[in-house]
């Protein structure tokens, strides 16, 4: 099988004149390293403005190359051509390859869904080939490139293929069993205070705290400033700031470079400076300047306890860490819980307390445009409806598990202290 590597990598673009990151694929071809040239030019045009999306649609299109280096088709076709030869059932064949190690091996991961997504990656990556001039036999209006896991044929087949000798679906099963794992419920009070304990950083802890407060994206945590400039020149520690504002706006640049404003609570601002900014924050300083020859700059607030600036992985695999800590302490603590789960919080607790008693009702179901809008400015979505449904949605599964009191989920000064007590 093909050896192929992502990696990622910083420079100027000479067409933009700007710095771009993204991830590049490099294949093994001992002597030598190969760029595979057509997916690297995909991965530079539509996956720059978001680190996180350029690593996921790298990591799938080099699962993909990989599967095709070992299929009969491909043998005598350099590398640099496969696009040219790729066709809709080489797309469906690669899904039946995932689904029949998967059941080999009586996995949850990766579920039916997961491997639909991926494809339709892979899909989107030759439609852009071929809007581009690159040639492919891929046909994008056909839906032969999905393999319909419903099909008894293909069920048979995939049974057959994984030397599965039981009767019934085991594909429905295990789909089952990772429905089953996956979070219904926001994390809870108690699940959220050992967390906060288990980082063995308090960086994380204060990020996550802050994601509470703002429902801001781990990637716009991450680039929060000590000071601000030009439209958030009002952005500086907390002490120095007027004592007199509940909130602050913050302007910031989101997923897919889009621009938007939200709001900051004060006490938010309040909590970086007592459990980071004044402790934490001169040491790491001093580190980041040693590390990187310079001081650290207004523009970089969050670092960990090497000087490194704190990035959106660093985030994922510390809470990875933290979780499983915490499970060891407690086994109530589930595992599914990860750090998105403070970027749910904010909006259904703020849906809990919009609706109040009329949350269950089914007055709640009719779109309120002007809170949604709200949510949807803050969270950075697109689809006013969608959000709102979403939100309201889970707001009513939280409701429920509480046995409905719902006045005792959340106070009308939305403070996340008054919903989980003392966090220290």
């Amino acid at each position: 099988m093909l050896t192929v590597s992502t990696r990622l990598i910083s420079y100027l673009s000479i067409s933009l004149g700007v710095k771009v990151t993204h991830y590049i694929l490099i294949a093994d071809q001992k002597p030598n390293k190969v760029l595979i040239s057509v997916p690297n030019l995909y991965l530079y045009e539509k996956t720059r403005s978001s680190e996180q999306t350029s690593r996921r649609y790298s990591n799938v299109i080099s699962m993909f190359y990989r599967f095709l280096s070992t299929q009969e088709k491909y043998s005598a076709i350099e590398l640099a051509d496969y696009h040219t030869a790729v066709d809709n059932k080489d797309i469906r064949r690669w899904q039946v390859a995932r689904q029949v190690e998967r059941v080999r091996k009586g996995s949850t991961k990766p579920s039916s869904a997961t491997i639909f997504d991926d494809a339709t990656i892979v899909l989107n990556f030759f439609a852009w080939a071929k809007e581009s001039g690159f040639t492919t036999n891929v046909k994008i209006a056909f839906k032969t490139w999905i393999a319909n896991f419903r099909s008894e044929t293909l069920l048979s087949y995939i049974r057959k293929q994984s030397s599965v000798r039981i009767n019934g679906d085991p594909i429905r099963v295990l789909d089952r069993e990772a429905r089953q794992k996956r979070q219904l419920d926001l994390i809870t009070n108690d699940e959220i205070k050992l967390l906060l304990q288990s980082y063995p950083d308090p960086v994380y802890a204060t990020l996550f705290c802050m994601g509470l407060a703002t429902a801001l994206r781990p990637l716009e945590l991450c680039a929060f400033p000590y000071a601000g400039t030009d439209k958030n020149k009002h952005i500086i520690p907390y002490s120095s700031m007027p004592d007199d504002h509940r909130q602050f706006s913050y302007t910031l640049v989101g997923k897919g470079r889009k621009v938007r404003t939200v709001k900051i609570p004060a006490y938010a601002l309040r909590d970086i400076e007592d459990s980071y900014t004044k402790n934490e924050y001169p040491r790491r300083k001093r580190k980041y300047e040693v590390r990187y020859g310079k001081p650290c700059p207004p523009s970089i607030l969050f670092l960990n306890s090497e000087g490194e600036p704190i990035t959106p992985k660093m985030i994922s695999d510390c809470t990875t860490y933290a979780r499983k800590l915490a499970h060891r302490k407690d086994s109530s603590f589930r595992l599914s819980n990860n750090f998105y789960q403070a970027r749910h919080w904010w909006p259904t607790m703020m849906m809990i307390q919009h609706h109040g008693e009329s949350l269950m009702s089914s007055a709640a179901d009719v779109l309120d445009a002007a809170f949604a809008q709200v949510l949807m400015n803050q969270m950075g979505h697109s689809k006013l409806a969608t959000t709102y449904k979403h939100y309201l949605d889970l707001a009513r599964v939280l409701t429920m598990t509480r046995q409905g009191h719902v006045n005792e989920i959340i106070s009308e000064d939305f403070n996340i202290h008054a919903q989980i007590g003392n966090l220290a």
